[in-house]
Parts: C-alpha cells; sequence; structure tokens
C-alpha cells in the first residue's frame, strides 16, 4: 500500500507542472516589461499584505506602469508596505510627503525610522535619509517635529 501512494503521489507530481510562484512570476513580467500581467500578478498579492508586491504597486502607479499613474494610490501601497518595515517603501513614502503632498509630518517620520533603523548594508541610503530628514526638519514647527519624532519612536519601538 505505501508503495503505491508513493508511485502516485511521484506520478502526480511528473504530470501536473510544480505550482508557480506568483511574486516571481511578477517579477519576470516586469522584466519582459508585460507590465499588465506585472500588475494583475502583484494586486492579490499586494491584497493579501505581501508587503514586496505592495511596493511594486506603489512604483507602478508612480510611473503609469501597467495602470494609470496615480500617485495618490502610488503613496499608499508604499504606506502599506512601509509599516511592515519595507526599506525602499519608507524611502519612497517619506518623497512623496515632502515633494509632492506637503506632509512633512509623515515625510519626517519615514525617513527618520530608516536613518534609525539597524540594517546591515544600507548605510549610505540611511545617510541620504537622514539628510533629507535634517533639511525636512528645517521647514518644520516645533510641533510638527515632535509629532514627526513620536510617530517614528513609535514604528520604531513596535518592531
Amino acid at each position: 500500500m505505501r508503495k503505491l501512494l508513493v508511485t502516485l503521489f511521484l506520478s502526480l507530481t511528473l504530470v501536473f507542472p510544480a505550482l508557480s510562484d506568483p511574486l516571481k512570476d511578477a517579477k519576470e513580467a516586469v522584466k519582459r516589461h508585460d507590465y499588465e500581467a506585472a500588475y494583475t500578478l502583484y494586486k492579490p498579492l499586494a491584497e493579501q499584505g505581501e508587503a514586496e508586491a505592495q511596493y511594486a504597486l506603489g512604483e507602478m502607479y508612480s510611473k503609469g506602469l501597467g495602470t494609470e499613474q496615480d500617485v495618490m494610490t502610488a503613496t499608499r501601497w508604499y504606506e502599506m508596505a512601509a509599516e511592515q518595515g519595507h526599506l525602499l517603501a519608507q524611502l519612497q513614502a517619506g518623497r512623496i510627503y515632502f515633494l509632492i503632498t506637503e506632509d512633512l509630518v509623515r515625510a519626517h517620520k519615514w525617513l527618520n525610522v530608516i536613518s534609525e533603523r539597524k540594517i546591515d548594508g544600507a548605510k549610505k541610503l540611511q545617510l541620504k535619509a537622514a539628510q533629507m530628514r535634517n533639511d525636512i526638519a528645517k521647514e518644520m514647527t516645533p510641533e510638527q517635529l515632535e509629532k514627526a519624532k513620536n510617530l517614528a519612536e513609535i514604528w520604531l519601538a513596535q518592531q
């Protein structure tokens, strides 16, 4: 009986192709410049909370790849990935909040988070984020600055 089950299992694995990895498939679609396929693959993953897919959708909406360009939708996807600790999403959220929406508190928060995190191999990016954060701080009121610092501290404490 055991031999029969093993034989059946092995024959089924030969008949059915290996299950695909939607995240890998989406990345491959981007490499092929098939942005509509990538969008279709990333969207359900992002909706399920996959940070890499959320970041990718942020990029796609930001640049209008496979979908209409919509910076506010891009920002929402970046923010979701950023909340999960996605470093590049945190950087993009900080940039958009500063340059586009002029939400200095959120911009400072994310750039401060990047600057304060312990991340191997990201020193250059962290220095750049710290410089941007310091530049933004010059334009903020003391109340805004305090709020941004508190938000960053809360995020960092939850990690």
